[in-house]
């Protein structure tokens, strides 16, 4: 995959809304690819229905190299040896180099709101393999104290070696499937010169070659699941180029010690968060930026709406009683003629 090394050079920076309406959008493309991958479902359009099934194909190639490389649930994936090892270099590959660069430029963009060295604390609370195979479990889970909230910035990258800070462990969940998602647009962009729309878990990245236009309809809700059974709030927008991501508290919960958990940690508090969002939807010039920016907007709670405004991100906030706050002109509803859009949400 020859496209890797450009991956590697995506900006997490969140400023700049890419989402925009157009009410005179084309109709969607009715041929879609469905399927699953990385522990959720992924969502495949092309412009050129021809080169469907050539971009299914680069796009499985490239998420099993993710999967392969990221997963912290791999004993042998390349993650898994670099935690294993803290302290100590460890030669990974080049995908997992890129992933970690752009986890690393997303902890610096949000001031560390977004943590890939919370690891330790989701295995102690629990989430110690994929979410489909957690079970409830009486044991109480106890946390450990983080002595610092930075730890990331003692991460090491030097060439094809990463060294992980000792008392740390690795985790890309805040990261990993827009990561995933921006790669897969990059390398079909690249090899089959065709616009394109991804979703990995809700996670969705537009992209074209130079020269060429397009925009895709994509229904924004709390999960995928509450979009399916009509429970969410779901709104459809029209996104032209880069992402859209949408994180949340309704998705992955599990239960440990008779409490109920979810996936987003605080990382100055080392706990999950608790602010009054029960999901954050966001756009950026990449799928990790407009990630970073849904993550740190739930960290944050009831100072996200500054926060966003300040850093001119188009977001929508959705609080637990139904009151939604906009920020940098988040596009309206553009109706429901587009019955064959994507559904951006929190994964399944």
């Amino acid at each position: 995959m020859t496209s890797k090394p450009r991956a590697q050079r995506m900006r997490a920076s969140p400023s700049s809304c890419r989402t925009t309406v157009d009410t005179r959008a084309d109709e969607p493309r009715t041929e879609a690819r469905h399927w699953r991958a990385l522990g959720t479902s992924v969502d495949l359009q092309v412009a050129d229905p021809e080169l469907l099934d050539a971009a299914a194909d680069l796009a499985m190639e490239v998420l099993t190299a993710v999967d392969e490389t990221c997963s912290r649930f791999r004993p042998d994936s390349d993650l898994s040896r670099a935690n294993a090892s803290a302290g100590h270099p460890v030669t990974v590959s080049e995908v997992l180099i890129g992933a970690l660069r752009v986890a690393l430029e997303a902890a610096e963009v949000t001031g560390g709101l977004v943590d890939p060295t919370l690891g330790e604390l989701l295995v102690a609370a629990g989430y110690d393999r994929t979410h489909a195979s957690l079970v409830p479990c009486r044991e109480p889970a106890a946390l450990p104290v983080r002595v610092r909230s930075d730890l990331w910035r003692e991460l090491v990258i030097d060439g094809a070696t990463v060294t992980v800070p000792r008392g740390t462990s690795l985790d890309l969940g805040a990261t990993g499937k827009a990561y995933a998602a921006d790669l897969v647009a990059a390398v079909v962009v690249s090899e089959l010169d065709t616009p394109v729309v991804v979703s990995v878990g809700g996670d969705v990245r537009v992209a074209a070659p130079l020269g060429r236009s397009t925009s895709w309809p994509v229904v924004v809700d709390h999960t995928l699941a509450e979009h399916l059974d009509g429970t969410g709030a779901a709104q459809t927008v029209v996104v032209d180029a880069g992402g859209l991501a949408t994180s949340s508290v309704a998705a992955r919960r599990w239960v440990r010690g008779g409490r109920e958990w979810h996936h987003l940690f605080d990382p100055r508090t080392g706990s999950p968060t608790s602010g009054p969002w029960r999901s954050a939807s966001a756009t950026g010039r990449t799928c990790v930026a407009a990630n970073s920016a849904s993550t740190a907007a739930i960290v944050l709670g009831e100072a996200a709406q500054a926060w966003l405004t300040e850093h001119r991100v188009c977001a929508r906030l959705v609080a637990a009683d139904g009151r939604v706050v906009t920020t940098g002109g988040w596009p309206s509803e553009v109706g429901s003629r587009h019955t064959g859009a994507l559904v951006g949400g929190e994964g399944r």
